[in-house]
């Protein structure tokens, strides 16, 4: 629906509020002679609307913010007097006319952004189709965020960047705003490749969006970074971020030898330190599959599966076989699929001993939903082995997905109950929703993630609230990593840490966002004593293609949400710097 719209701003208690002219005449006529009167109360915003599309004549929306009563009749009388009110209270700061909800007034408190959930629905209907978000990134960034700024001290917030820094990092954000261009980035690159134009482009990402994505090609290049952020306080979760897709051992094991390196690394600062791992980078993808394959057909409940799949998980895959459909059991794996599946679990065996033998704990990234049942089960077994005193193996949770709460939950049961072990949780929204919703249509079978956005806040909060009253009861009972660049979630992070009065300098409790990325949240999170995490991804260029490309397909989706806040404070400080 194309209304136009105004936004006034009232200037004493910072909240704002769109009036739309339903009648497409000039706002300006609107706001002259449409309202009566203009009244300040606490608790309630209602909005008389006679207009003849409209047969709701006496809306009222509770808030719990102060707020300004709207009584708009289309009537003339006493405009001049409410005019000057007006004037005298309240900015007019944008004309446009922009697409509107059906809503009739969006009221947001630009201070208590997570206070106003309960009247910030109206902005998610405008989507008619169930799965009404973009792709989230690796660590969720809904699209559907409101869009009030926060009250920053810019100076403050980008003290340790320079102008240029600024200016470079503005640019790269517009630039991949852009759905053109983030759209069809791999085509791109195809053709740039076809062309035998690849080094001339991948100098240009050398220093364009891997300069703002990644902290360098080798691990050496990485530790500047490091020690940079770490001053600023806040820690680092090395990401050697390359995918080895052409299925040769030597390729898996030279990742699984930089993974080792950047445990090496962080067991100089363990405390600030974080190493990850994703099981696609150590093993055939298809073969991954099978395994997948092979464990579902028992269960996809991990904390279900017998005790021998505990014991020893390598001979529980390799013995396991298919039922076909005339009861006689087929042999899924090759001879080559069982030699790789044991040069896999070397490779895990190597990076987890060393995690368990410097204290450094590990994130094992989730992925589709095709392999995540094996990637759950390999996760817990080594958690078993590993997290007897404290989280060394972190587990990621896709709160997305239709079964999130229910595995977060088994695998805590599995944890406290079962096998007395400290469960390290990842929580984050998910970032595969477009491939998972193409194959279940391509397949027919049921779509894993939940319908709407507003489930998988509610999930992905829920989550949030569960683990930490697990912390509340016992400081020490799990660990948490609290990945996400949405504010809300955020905000609402922060303040059950306080609720609860947890020590927020728990190490058992950290936030974790991406290099590159949501620099104004992460800041305001150490100005509150929190503790930060960013993921610093590392790699040759044209072998972190992948993950760029991702990342400026996920950053799309960022920028319709919380990166237009990051836009409009990275403005402001270049402003305040020139002018």
């Amino acid at each position: 629906m194309i209304k136009n719209t105004v936004r006034i701003i009232n200037k004493n208690s910072n909240t704002f509020i769109n009036i739309r002219n339903n009648n497409n005449n000039n706002i300006n006529s609107s706001l002259r002679g449409g309202f009566s009167t203009i009244k300040r109360f606490n608790t309630t915003l209602n909005h008389n609307n006679n207009n003849n599309n409209n047969n709701n004549s006496n809306i009222q929306t509770p808030i719990s913010i102060n707020s300004t009563i709207i009584n708009n009749n289309n009537n003339n009388n006493n405009s001049s007097n409410n005019k000057n009110n007006l004037i005298n209270d309240l900015n007019v700061v944008k004309f446009s006319t922009i697409s509107t909800p059906n809503s009739i007034l969006d009221t947001l408190n630009e201070n208590q952004s997570n206070q106003t959930n309960n009247v910030n629905n109206n902005n998610n209907n405008n989507n008619s189709n169930n799965n009404n978000f973009e792709k989230d990134d690796k660590f969720g960034t809904p699209n559907n965020q409101n869009n009030n700024k926060l009250d920053l001290d810019t100076s403050k917030l980008y003290v340790s960047k320079s102008t240029s820094e600024l200016f470079f990092t503005f640019m790269i954000l517009k630039v991949c705003s852009f759905n053109f261009i983030s759209d069809n980035s791999q085509k791109f690159l195809n053709l740039f490749e076809k062309l035998g134009l690849s080094k001339p482009l991948n100098f240009f990402i050398k220093y364009s969006f891997f300069k703002q994505f990644c902290a360098g090609e080798t691990i050496r290049e990485t530790e500047i970074f490091t020690e940079k952020l770490n001053k600023l306080g806040i820690g680092t979760i090395l990401d050697y971020a390359i995918e080895e897709l052409a299925g040769s051992s030597e390729g898996f094991d030279s990742v699984a030898e930089n993974i080792c390196e950047t445990i090496r690394v962080a067991a100089k600062n363990p405390t600030n330190s974080f190493s990850c791992v994703k099981f696609t980078g150590l093993v055939t993808p298809s073969v991954l599959e099978k395994m997948n394959t092979l464990v579902s057909n028992v269960t996809t409940n991990v904390s279900e599966l017998p005790i021998e799949s505990f014991n020893s998980p390598l001979d529980f895959y390799l013995n396991q076989s298919l039922k076909q459909a005339n009861g006689e059991e087929q042999p899924l794996l090759t001879s080559k699929d069982i030699k790789e599946i044991k040069e896999f679990f070397n490779r895990m065996d190597k990076i987890f001993e060393l995690c368990h033998q410097r204290s450094v704990p590990i994130l094992v990234d989730a992925e589709q939903s095709y392999y995540q049942v094996a990637i759950h089960h390999l996760t817990m077994f080594y958690s078993v082995k590993y997290n007897k005193e404290k989280p060394i193996l972190y587990n990621t949770y896709q709160m997305y997905l239709v079964n999130g709460m229910n595995v977060l939950k088994q695998h805590f049961e599995l944890s406290s109950k079962k096998f007395n072990f400290k469960l390290g949780a990842k929580i984050v929204r998910g970032a595969y929703m477009v491939t998972e919703s193409e194959r279940s249509q391509r397949l027919s079978t049921e779509n894993p993630i939940l319908p709407t956005i507003q489930d998988t806040h509610k999930s992905y909060n829920t989550a949030l609230d569960f683990l930490l009253n697990q912390i509340k009861s016992d400081p020490n009972s799990i660990g948490i990593m609290i990945a996400s660049h949405n504010e809300d979630s955020i905000n609402l992070g922060t303040k059950l840490i306080k609720q609860y009065k947890i020590d927020p300098t728990n190490p058992n409790i950290q936030f974790g966002q991406l290099f590159g990325m949501a620099d104004f949240l992460s800041f305001n999170l150490v100005d509150q004593h929190q503790r930060i995490f960013k993921y610093v991804p590392f790699g040759p260029v044209e072998e972190v293609l992948p993950y760029l490309i991702r990342r400026m397909h996920e950053n799309k989706g960022f920028i319709g949400s919380n990166s237009d806040k990051e836009l409009f404070y990275l403005k402001k400080e270049i402003k305040r710097r020139l002018f």
